[in-house]
């Protein structure tokens, strides 16, 4: 049985030690802004409605995006979206 534990721990897909500096997985934080608001030339607030679809390693989504749709409708589309996954307030 001891085994079993010992494989089971070591086959985690995780490779930081448990004494490793870098803290677990927490709730993500926006170190830098957002492809979108990078792009927009703007702040990237804490509730930035386009961060979680336009990360900042992938600005060509929103250049591409934007180009077809413009910001101002990407923005109202993912409001209107938001609005109907968690209902009105």
């Amino acid at each position: 049985m001891e085994n079993d534990t010992n494989t089971q721990i070591s086959s985690l897909p995780f490779s930081q030690s448990p004494t490793s500096s870098q803290p677990p997985m927490a709730p993500q934080v926006v170190m830098s802004p957002c492809a979108a608001c990078k792009i927009l030339r703007r702040r990237c607030a804490e509730k930035c409605v386009l961060a979680p679809y336009f990360p900042p390693t992938e600005p060509s989504k929103f250049t591409t995006a934007h180009r077809v749709f413009g910001a101002s409708n990407i923005i109202k589309f993912l409001q209107v979206v938001l609005l109907y996954i968690t209902g009105p307030h």
